[in-house]
């Protein structure tokens, strides 16, 4: 049918797009506020805007939906490189 299943690409779907709209949340209201982002402050940020997945993650353990749970999983991790790269980068 494909690489890969359909809960696990809803997982890893839902892992990287909420960090991803919080993340454009916080930089619109940093924005809006007209205050400089560091790049530290920048990582920091996106560090902390993948903590929503954590619950994703639990639930989805707490429902015996472990596809869904791996697929947060994997896009925590690929999140984390993410965070690293502009710490690293940025």
């Amino acid at each position: 049918m494909g690489f890969l299943k359909n809960s696990l690409r809803l997982g890893l779907i839902v892992g990287i797009g909420i960090p991803v709209f919080l993340l454009g949340g916080l930089l619109l209201f940093f924005d809006a506020q007209q205050s400089m982002l560091r790049s530290g402050v920048l990582a920091g940020l996106a560090a902390l805007c993948a903590l929503p997945n954590l619950g994703f993650f639990f639930f989805a353990l707490r429902q015996d939906k472990d596809a869904f749970a791996h697929g947060v999983l994997w896009s925590c991790i690929l999140w984390a490189l993410f965070t690293f790269g502009l710490k690293l980068f940025g």
